[in-house]
């Protein structure tokens, strides 16, 4: 009899506990209810201005999708930080203005980037952003900016979605810029420190358009998707080459929107494979006026010349590399391709004035409207070593001087 009432409280015991866990159970299942989605921020144009007393110095990660909106072009006078994951949506017509007495610090990482986009997916919906700021806090990483580029935020520079002013600091790593009406990188006046490191530029006009210093700043990265793949290059009025630097070969070419002039004593350095290609009537000039001592390194190898050829496939299209009085026995130029120059009134594809020093070496003369060497002021250069050299229909003959 007791086996039976004990068995009895038992089954008791099992229903009750096995009821009780039903219960807690429910109770779990109704009482958890997912977070409500986080509103978008529309900011206000003075959110950044240094005479405002609300002003904001960081925007964080507020929720999925857009955590800020901005329907005007906001000057940032502070020392503005974007934190990652955040995204900043722009109406039409709406940009960014980073002063000089202000910053942009937006880093990211690879899992949480920060994006800069617009509330109509189209090329050039928003203007993008420009910055006059000499701060080192300037620095863009596993950023992402799309669909700007329209004109409007400056009438010193070619549009772009990002314009950098003269002066300016910025360290660009890891950045993505896309679907830009015109330039996705503008900085084309002086005196920058700027660096571009592993950053990818597609589905706009032209990637960049900038200045030989920012050129040489330039590692990694892919630059094609777009209606011309090239790094654009203007000496905008100022010497284009007066330190030593060198062009890493990035996959796209480099093109000279003026004449490259290289002086004070730089040396022009040139990585294997680079090709570097010149708008009609311009070329090159080292030691312009004096011998200084610059030199062009241009040495490629069989498997990856060095390419010199012009934006339009003619003879004569470009001028000439004129090498004029330098003494520097480091100008070289091996296992390069030389095409489409000669014009301008040159008397040739490499042109030598006052007998300077220069070695060509393992080198191609392709469809030259002159001669292929030519020095000036004088029949022969004894400074001149050259040897292995092809022509292929060079007008002028081989080597000419006067």
């Amino acid at each position: 009899m007791k086996t039976i009432q004990n068995k009895f409280k038992i089954l008791l015991l099992l229903l009750f506990v096995g009821a009780t866990i039903a219960s807690c159970s429910s109770d779990d299942d109704t009482s958890v209810e997912p977070p409500a989605p986080a509103e978008t921020v529309l900011l206000d144009c003075d959110s950044f201005q240094s005479n405002n007393s609300d002003a904001l110095f960081v925007l964080e990660d507020i929720g999925e999708g857009v955590d800020y909106l901005i329907d005007c072009v906001v000057s940032v006078e502070v020392d503005l930080v974007i934190e990652p994951g955040v995204v900043v949506q722009f109406t039409n017509g709406a940009g960014m203005k980073v002063k000089e007495q202000g910053s942009l610090n937006a880093v990211g990482t690879q899992s949480k980037p920060i994006t800069f986009t617009s509330a109509s997916e189209t090329k050039g919906a928003w203007k993008g952003i420009i910055t006059d700021s000499e701060k080192i806090k300037n620095r863009f990483d596993y950023v992402t900016i799309e669909y700007a580029g329209d004109d409007g935020l400056t009438s010193n520079s070619e549009p772009a979605s990002l314009i950098i002013s003269s002066d300016s600091y910025f360290r660009l790593n890891n950045v993505s810029i896309k679907n830009s009406l015109n330039y996705g990188i503008a900085a084309t006046a002086y005196n920058y420190n700027v660096e571009i490191n592993n950053c990818t530029i597609t589905n706009t006009d032209i990637p960049i358009y900038t200045i030989p210093l920012v050129a040489s700043n330039i590692s990694g990265g892919d630059f094609t998707g777009n209606n011309t793949d090239v790094i654009r290059l203007t000496s905008n009025g100022v010497t284009s080459i007066n330190e030593s630097q060198t062009w890493n070969n990035l996959g796209v070419p480099y093109r000279m929107a003026s004449d490259l002039v290289i002086i004070d004593g730089a040396k022009f350095t040139i990585e294997p494979g680079v090709i570097i290609e010149f708008e009609d009537t311009k070329g090159i000039e080292i030691d312009k006026l004096f011998d200084e001592g610059s030199a062009i390194i241009a040495v490629g190898t069989e498997a990856k010349p060095i390419t010199f050829t012009g934006v339009t496939k003619v003879a004569g299209a470009w001028s000439t590399i004129s090498v004029r009085r330098t003494t520097s026995v480091q100008n070289k130029i091996d296992n390069v391709l030389i095409e489409y120059a000669g014009g301008a009134g040159a008397g040739g594809a490499i042109e030598m004035w006052v007998d300077p020093v220069l070695t060509v070496t393992n080198t191609t003369f392709k469809d030259i409207d002159a001669c292929a060497l030519f020095n000036k002021y004088d029949p022969e250069n004894p400074n001149l070593t050259e040897g292995d050299n092809t022509l292929e229909n060079v007008s002028g003959g081989y080597l000419c001087g006067e």
